[in-house]
C-alpha cells in the first residue's frame, strides 16, 4: 500500500514537472521540445522512408518514438505537447520500475523515487526535449527483468534499448558475465538468441529497404569530430586558455565540434579508449561477482548482493562510456537518472549530490549560456571542465561502491536462502556446518 501511494504521489508530481515546469522552460529554448522530432515525423507521414528517402542519424526505434505523436498532432505547438506527454508516459514507466527495483533490492521506495525526481529536476527541460528517456527506461527494465530471473525478457528488452540509442549494448557483457558465473550456459545462449532475434526484427526492414542508407546512418557517427562538451574537449579548451594549444570550433554533424591535429587524433582514438575502460569495468565486475553471495542451485533470481553489483556496474559502465566518448550532449545525463537511485554502498549519497551538481552546471551551460560558451567564454569553459571533473569523481566513487560486502557482514533477510561462495569450499571436515565469525559454528 505504501509503494502504491508513493507511485501515485510522485506520478502526479512528475506530471506537473513535465507538463508544467519543463514544458514552460523548454519553450524558452531557441528550439522547442520535439521540434526536430516533428520534422522527422512529418517526412515519414508524407510517405518518405527513413535511410532511403532522407538521411537521419537516429536508430529505428527512435524514429518510431518520433512518429507516434505525429500520428495525432502535426502543428508545432500540438506536437510539442504530445511529445512532452510521450516522455511523461515513459517517465511514469520509469517511476514504476524504480519502485519495483527498489523493493527487490531492499531499499526505500519513497527514497528512491525522491532521488529519481531530484536527478531529473537537475537535468532540467532537456529531459522532455529529447527522447533519451526511452533508452534509459529500457535499460532499467532490462536490469529489473534480469534481477528477477526473467532472462530472455531481459535480453529482449536490452535489444530494444540498442535499437533506440545504441549505448545499452555496453550492458550486455555484464549480463553475460553473470550468467557465466552461475554456469548458466543455456540461459546465456537463450538470452543471446533473444537479443539477436529482437534486434534483427527491428533493424532488418531498414536494411532491406536501403542497405546503403542504413550504412550511411552508421558511418555518420563514425565520422563525427570531437564534440565541444566531451571530456577530451574540456581539457583542450583549458589548454587553449593557458596558451598550450590552438583550436578551431565549428558546427558540423548536428553539433559544435573542435578541430586541430590533437583534437582530430583524440576523436579517432576515443573508441579504443572507451573499449579499454569498459573492459576494466567488466574485469572489476567479474572480481566482485566472484566474491559475492549467489542463490543456491536451482534458484533463478539473483541474490541481493548480486543485484546491487549489476546495478552499480551498469551505472559505472554508462558513466565510463560518457567520459570516454567523443560525443557528450547534455541529454545524455538522462541515461544515468533511472539507475542512480538504486545504487548501494556508503558513497551513494555523495554520488547523488555530485550528480545534482553536474545537472545544475550542465543546465547553466545549455541552454542558458551556450552561445557564450561557443564563443569561448573562459569562465564557461571552466564550468564545463568542472562538470566533467565531477563526473570523474563520481566514477571513482562508483568503483568503491562496486566492491561487494563481505558475506559474514551481510544481513540476511527473512526467507532468503543464499549460500556465500566463500563458504562452500569450507564444508565437509566440520560436519557440513558453516563457519561463522570467530570460528564459531552456526546452523
Amino acid at each position: 500500500m505504501g509503494e502504491r501511494r508513493a507511485l501515485i504521489i510522485f506520478g502526479l508530481l512528475h506530471a506537473v514537472i513535465f507538463l508544467g515546469l519543463f514544458t514552460s522552460l523548454g519553450r524558452q529554448f531557441y528550439y522547442g521540445p520535439g521540434e526536430f522530432e516533428r520534422w522527422v515525423s512529418l517526412h515519414m507521414l508524407q510517405g518518405q522512408v527513413p535511410y532511403r528517402d532522407f538521411l537521419t542519424e537516429y536508430p529505428p526505434l527512435a524514429l518510431l518514438s518520433f512518429l507516434l505523436p505525429g500520428l495525432f498532432f502535426r502543428t508545432p505547438m500540438a506536437y510539442s505537447w504530445a511529445f512532452s506527454t510521450e516522455m511523461l508516459l515513459l517517465d511514469l514507466v520509469g517511476l514504476t520500475l524504480v519502485a519495483a527495483s527498489a523493493s527487490r533490492l531492499g531499499v526505500s521506495s519513497w527514497g528512491s523515487l525522491g532521488i529519481y525526481t531530484v536527478t531529473l529536476l537537475s537535468v532540467g527541460p532537456i529531459a522532455i526535449s529529447r527522447y533519451d528517456l526511452l533508452p534509459a527506461v529500457l535499460v532499467l527494465a532490462a536490469l529489473h527483468a534480469f534481477i528477477a530471473g526473467r532472462n530472455k525478457l531481459a535480453w529482449a528488452i536490452l535489444a530494444l534499448g540498442v535499437a533506440a540509442k545504441g549505448y545499452p549494448a555496453i550492458i550486455a557483457p555484464l549480463l553475460a558475465l553473470c550468467c557465466l558465473r552461475h554456469r548458466g550456459y543455456r540461459r546465456l545462449m537463450e538470452g543471446v538468441v533473444a537479443f539477436a532475434a529482437v534486434l534483427l526484427i527491428v533493424v532488418l526492414p531498414c536494411v532491406l529497404l536501403s542497405a546503403q542508407g542504413f550504412w550511411q546512418f552508421l558511418s555518420f557517427h563514425a565520422q563525427r569530430g570531437l564534440h565541444s562538451e566531451s571530456s577530451y574537449a574540456s581539457v583542450l579548451l583549458i589548454g587553449q586558455i593557458l596558451g598550450l594549444t590552438q583550436l578551431e570550433a565549428g558546427f558540423s554533424f548536428g553539433s559544435w565540434n573542435l578541430s586541430s591535429p590533437l583534437a582530430d587524433t583524440l576523436a579517432r582514438v576515443s573508441p579504443y579508449i572507451a573499449v579499454g575502460l569498459l573492459l576494466a569495468v567488466y574485469s572489476l565486475y567479474t572480481k566482485s561477482l566472484w566474491r559475492a553471495a549467489r542463490p543456491k542451485e536451482g534458484m533463478v533470481s539473483l541474490s541481493p548482493e548480486e543485484s546491487r553489483l549489476v546495478v552499480n556496474h551498469s551505472l559505472l559502465a554508462v558513466l565510463a562510456f560518457l567520459l570516454t566518448s567523443k560525443l557528450f550532449s547534455p541529454q545524455f545525463l538522462v541515461w544515468l537518472c533511472p539507475l542512480l537511485p538504486l545504487i548501494g554502498g556508503r558513497w551513494r549519497h555523495l554520488s547523488w549530490w555530485l550528480f545534482v551538481a553536474v545537472g545544475g552546471l550542465t543546465q547553466y551551460l545549455f541552454p542558458y549560456h551556450y552561445i557564450e560558451f561557443e564563443l569561448g567564454c573562459p569562465h564557461l569553459i571552466g564550468i564545463l571542465a568542472g562538470r566533467n571533473l565531477l563526473l570523474v569523481v563520481m566514477a571513482l566513487l562508483l568503483t568503491n561502491l562496486t566492491r561487494p560486502v563481505h558475506h559474514d557482514r551481510m544481513q540476511r533477510q527473512p526467507g532468503e536462502d543464499y549460500e556465500p561462495v566463500a563458504t562452500r569450499g569450507r564444508r565437509g571436515h566440520r560436519g557440513n556446518q558453516d563457519i561463522g565469525r570467530g570460528g564459531q559454528r552456526r546452523r
